[in-house]
């Protein structure tokens, strides 16, 4: 448990970098196969706030009528990368008919991280009601699953919303109990105190939607990001979600974004079910 491990140890049990030789290479990759979609497909821009960083790039099928929607939010533990960086998993999507949208967000230290978790809720909020959609599945990445699960936990009725806006979700190595980092490198641009990484934990937040949802990680993960997604995995399923919860072999906590939209692999074909409504 992380409670037990010296300060170099949970530095190293919270730098997924630390198990992923070619980090670098994969999120360079990111940036190379966004451009190349965002060349190809030319997207709109949805602005949800005043801020120059709070927009969303939306994708739709050539025909303009997608009945499907992915909304996916980035990671880079709230201080690194951007919308533009996630952009190369609408390519599949939309040669099935399935729109998708990469949110951005105001990145630490130039917002706190219950800051960005409030964009993601009006990220979504405007997405949902901008467009009529009949299924909404949202999706993240590292601290990215962490803001879609801090949304599976969001009560929506101070939004101005009934329900929540989204039928499923689909959770990639994420960290969902954020006070094991106040101590850690990580945390200097974040400013968190266990009180304040408590109060954002999806760990220790109540479920509001208790939809689908895929929890997974890459076989090499560090054990505390294992750990983290079959604890919340747990809850969720206590919570009466249905969880498809599993390793994904021979990935990594960064090369598993590959996985989210490719039909050939089990991650992409569950995203894909449930984008379609063909998964519970």
């Amino acid at each position: 448990m992380w409670k037990d491990l010296i300060p170099e140890d949970l530095d190293k049990a919270y730098s997924p970098s630390s198990v992923a030789s070619n980090y670098r290479e994969v999120v360079a990759a990111y940036g190379e196969s966004s451009r190349r979609t965002l060349a190809r497909a030319k997207p709109s821009r949805l602005t949800y706030g005043e801020a120059s960083d709070e927009y969303v790039i939306l994708f739709e099928p050539p025909e303009g009528s997608a009945e499907s929607l992915l909304v996916f939010f980035h990671g880079g533990y709230w201080q690194d990368l951007s919308a533009e960086d996630s952009c190369f998993p609408a390519d599949s999507l939309l040669s099935n008919g399935i729109a998708y949208a990469a949110v951005n967000y105001t990145l630490a230290p130039h917002a706190s991280v219950a800051a960005i978790v409030a964009q993601s809720a009006k990220a979504l909020r405007k997405i949902a009601t901008s467009r009529l959609y009949a299924r909404i599945v949202i999706a993240g990445s590292s601290a990215g699953a962490h803001l879609a699960a801090m949304l599976i936990s969001t009560d929506w009725q101070p939004w101005g919303l009934k329900t929540a806006p989204f039928h499923a979700a689909v959770l990639l190595s994420g960290i969902y109990d954020l006070r094991p980092l106040v101590t850690t490198y990580i945390n200097k641009p974040l400013g968190l105190d266990v009180q304040s990484a408590t109060a954002i934990s999806p760990s220790f937040s109540t479920v509001h939607a208790a939809v689908p949802i895929v929890v997974c990680w890459g076989e090499h993960e560090t054990g505390e990001f294992k750990r983290q997604s079959r604890e919340y995995a747990s809850q969720l399923t206590q919570a009466g979600a249905s969880v498809s919860c599993y390793e994904v072999p021979g990935r990594n906590h960064f090369d598993i974004l590959f996985d989210l939209t490719d039909p050939a692999s089990r991650l992409g074909t569950e995203t894909i079910e449930l984008l379609l409504g063909e998964k519970s």
